[in-house]
């Protein structure tokens, strides 16, 4: 199975763990108390605008993670803390990667091989994904088509986010995206004045009109005869699983390439995050766990046991994660300016997560492709038969 086969994990968790707030009840805490030796896997993120995706100011989502024990992420923070002259109580990415303490940062984190993962989300892929999600992938559900995990849905996107702002022109593509996003992001449908579907209506309409592209075409017809779902999401009940938001699903994500990594029960200790309730927590971990498949392909499934958060000064291996996300975010950023071959792309090469949430060919898919995973080749290997 090459990687890009089980690559693509869905945008969102699967629909039976998208419930409405309180209806969630995943019964993991027995399982907690009985594991005495549950890897911990310290979390954070970087570039997090909540459901602000196309208006946001950094385009690429980055979310780190790393298997570090406390004590090692205390003495790994302790010798950043020398190398660097920081004087603040807590270490954060900004101030590793300011280019005075750039070397350090180099020094620094080989030390995390093997017990590191960055994971990118390409923003402008996720609404795109969003789009197909629940216009022509919802209607082909209601109509008994597996469109989401067939795999259809995976290729419709990865085609229409590279194909799209050519076809119709990125001015009519960047209207199409942001008028969705203001239809579907939660705050509309719990604030007092709900977004209009106009102008996602508007929107759609003229980027078909003008599109220069047949097979893009093709799809924004199958999402305009879709649009009318839409509307479900115009002054409907708040929901406290925010549907654009792309933490929730990157932690389901993150957790099949830890199971690969590891091949071990863990837990998830993630920074405080608005979006991390319990219920929500319960059911990041039920779709981590369920079966899931991508085509005819099994995806691996975590043993992901729970997810608690905590305030990041108060731990180390989270200052941790925090530093490895926004180193992330930097080699995204050198990664979408054309840059593929700096030494801090290439320090963390190995911590990269294969499943990039983008289309094939983009910066941060590149920056993943640049050279194999070695992590990736070995879990491979395990699977083929004795």
């Amino acid at each position: 199975m090459a990687m890009a086969a089980i690559r693509g994990a869905p945008t969102d968790l699967p629909r039976s763990t998208r419930w409405r707030k309180g209806t969630v009840n995943c019964d993991f805490g027995q399982a907690l108390g009985v594991e005495m030796s549950l890897t911990v896997i310290a979390c954070d993120e970087s570039a997090s605008e909540g459901e602000n995706l196309i208006a946001s100011q950094h385009p690429v989502f980055v979310h780190g993670s790393t298997s570090l024990p406390l004590s090692d992420a205390q003495e790994f923070i302790a010798r950043l803390r020398v190398a660097t002259r920081a004087q603040a109580p807590e270490m954060k990415s900004g101030s590793v990667l300011t280019p005075r303490n750039r070397a350090a940062l180099l020094d620094a984190l080989p030390a995390l091989d093997g017990q590191a993962n960055i994971y990118f989300v390409d923003k402008s892929y996720f609404i795109t994904a969003k789009m197909i999600v629940l216009t022509l992938a919802e209607l082909g559900e209601r109509n008994g088509q597996d469109v989401h995990l067939s795999g259809l849905g995976r290729y419709l996107t990865d085609l229409l986010h590279r194909k799209g702002p050519r076809a119709v022109g990125r001015g009519r593509w960047d209207a199409l995206l942001l008028a969705f996003n203001d239809v579907i992001r939660s705050y509309a449908r719990a604030g007092s004045k709900a977004a209009s579907v106009w102008p996602f209506f508007v929107a759609l309409a003229n980027a078909r009109m003008n599109c220069s592209d047949r097979q893009v075409s093709e799809i924004l017809t199958e999402v305009w005869e879709a649009r009318h779902l839409t509307l479900e999401h115009v002054n409907a009940d708040p929901v406290e699983f925010r549907e654009l938001d792309p933490l929730a699903p990157s932690l389901a994500t993150v957790s099949m390439t830890w199971h690969m990594r590891l091949g071990v029960p863990f837990e998830f200790l993630h920074d405080r995050h608005s979006l991390l309730t319990e219920s929500v927590r319960d059911a990041i971990v039920a779709g981590a766990r369920a079966p899931l498949s991508l085509g005819e392909h099994a995806l691996p499934r975590a043993d992901l046991r729970g997810i608690r958060v905590i305030d990041s000064r108060l731990d180390a291996r989270v200052q941790v994660a925090d530093i490895l996300a926004g180193t992330g975010r930097e080699v995204a950023q050198m990664a979408a300016g054309g840059t593929l071959d700096d030494p801090l792309q290439t320090v963390v090469h190995e911590m990269l997560d294969f499943n990039v949430m983008s289309s094939g060919g983009s910066p941060v898919d590149l920056l993943v492709e640049r050279a194999p995973l070695r992590y990736w080749e070995d879990w491979w290997a395990r699977q083929a038969p004795s």
